[in-house]
């Protein structure tokens, strides 16, 4: 029996594409598969739902009406972070504004550590506290058949001018409870990686596990103790092999992304994916995100053997004051070593840097770019300092001894590209901006760099990417010449 119609959006970075505007296609996307599962949950309940995906869809505002228009959905959801709050909510007041009779949810990790926040904006009904999968599912069916709201367990609302909460919903600690999330609700064709993002086409991501069993790196959510408390989960290995030889069966993917915050915690159980990898023999290569405490020379090799061609380490300074400073809990021979072992066993290493953190000087932030310089990575990635709120950092950022920050107001601008806090002894945002700049320059134009990449160049697709990248970087430099990053 059908129960609702329900329409999940994921609004863009930025805003809506101005009337006239040149539609161009938007790289480096994966498909979100976050909403994926919460779709797949509820169409196996007995809804029907779609998922809009703002990020590769390139709207309009009259675009995203027109949509609903047709669709004609009796429930909207939206997941919200700190960088998407401005879009999130014009959103919501746009659907209150042209469709009042449609439900709003909202969700996510900004909305569940400020449901008071979320719900000043009158055009949300409901804010979902913590991981959906049970309490949309409830709430939806709550909804459709009338039944009272206060049942449902994780749930914010409004009641005569007063915030209302249904209780705390237990977490799932077995997430193999969960069905696999459909890739049906996707334009594939529409996710295109970047370069240094794939080896083999088609690619796809997947999730392991949640939560982070480190759980201290002061700029990162997964210190927050709404996120902390919940602990670390993982699906079982064979859970996560049959999902891969669905995606090879029904979609045939060559490669697997893994999005996982840390995909290398758990050491037993990388070896025993691995292992299942090769005893399967499962033809598929895979990237995966990790932290250089969790690196052996061994695992390397076993990971390289099952398939793993990249690794993306957070590194993010040359300077052991700095690391210390954001409760990284490594030192800088762990990161060389960490690279050289990855290289060793033959798997890639794309590593990332923050620059303008609070305590940094001038001097510092080059001291990174030549540290960066001297692990002779694959690819190189120089964010600049992104507080999100409710993080040691944010705080760090706001108070006066570390420099000046600049987002009050303007969560849109925390994308870790656009500059947001100068630390005190910078002497200009241009000056931070211009670091930033410098550091790309010398790590992707140096002459032993091209002559790296010439040198790992084994393939045809090799060669494809390789030339997709140097367009990439073109655009970049093109970029450059006009203030952007």
């Amino acid at each position: 029996m059908l129960f609702m119609k329900v329409l999940f959006i994921i609004p863009p970075y930025g805003f809506f594409r101005s009337e006239g505007e040149e539609v161009t296609q938007k790289k480096g996307f994966l498909p979100p598969l976050g909403p994926a599962l919460l779709a797949t949950i509820l169409e196996n309940a007995g809804n029907e739902v779609c998922i809009l995906d703002l990020q590769v869809d390139i709207f309009t505002e009259k675009d995203l009406l027109d949509y609903v228009r047709n669709y004609k959905p009796e429930a909207v959801c939206l997941s919200l972070l700190a960088a998407t709050t401005p879009i999130v909510n014009h959103i919501f007041t746009l659907f209150r504004q042209n469709f009042p009779d449609i439900i709003t949810i909202c969700g996510g990790i900004h909305a569940s550590i400020y449901p008071q926040q979320t719900l000043e904006n009158s055009a949300i009904d409901y804010v979902i506290y913590g991981e959906a999968e049970y309490t949309l599912k409830e709430l939806i069916i709550a909804l459709d058949k009338k039944k009272d709201i206060h049942a449902v367990k994780g749930v914010y609302y409004m009641k005569d001018g007063v915030m209302q909460f249904t209780g705390y919903r237990p977490i799932v600690n077995n997430l193999d409870e969960f069905p696999i999330p459909s890739r049906k609700f996707f334009d594939l064709k529409k996710y295109v990686p970047l370069p240094n993002q794939y080896k083999r086409l088609p690619n796809t991501n997947m999730v392991t596990g949640r939560g982070c069993t480190y759980s201290l790196c002061t700029f990162c959510f997964e210190s927050t103790p709404f996120v902390r408390e919940k602990g670390y989960r993982r699906i079982s290995v064979q859970r996560v092999i049959e999902e891969i030889q669905y995606l090879q069966k029904e979609y045939n993917t060559k490669e697997i992304s893994f999005w996982d915050d840390e995909f290398l915690m758990g050491g037993d159980w990388v070896e025993e994916f691995c292992d299942a990898l090769i005893e399967k023999k499962i033809d598929i290569v895979w990237s995966c995100y990790g932290k250089v405490n969790y690196v052996k020379p061994d695992r390397m090799k076993k990971m390289a053997k099952a398939g793993c061609w990249n690794i993306f380490f957070g590194l993010e300074s040359g300077n052991q004051e700095l690391l210390n400073f954001m409760k990284k809990g490594q030192t800088l021979e762990m990161m060389k070593n960490a690279v050289k072992w990855a290289h060793d066993a033959g798997i890639e290493v794309r590593g990332s840097f923050i620059l303008g953190l609070p305590g940094e000087t001038p001097e510092m932030g080059e001291k990174t770019i030549d540290f960066a310089l001297s692990l002779d990575l694959d690819y190189g990635q120089f964010n600049l300092t992104t507080p999100y709120e409710g993080t040691e950092m944010y705080d760090a950022c706001k108070d006066e001894k570390y420099g000046t920050y600049y987002g009050d107001g303007d969560h849109a601008s925390h994308t870790n590209v656009n500059f947001v806090f100068l630390p005190k002894d910078y002497e200009s945002p241009e000056q931070l901006i211009k670091l930033r700049k410098k550091a790309y320059r010398k790590f992707y134009l140096r002459p032993k760099y091209f002559v790296l990449k010439l040198k790992s160049i084994n393939s045809k697709e090799d060669v494809f990417r390789y030339w997709r990248g140097l367009v990439f970087l073109t655009q970049v430099r093109l970029l450059n010449r006009k203030g952007g990053y």
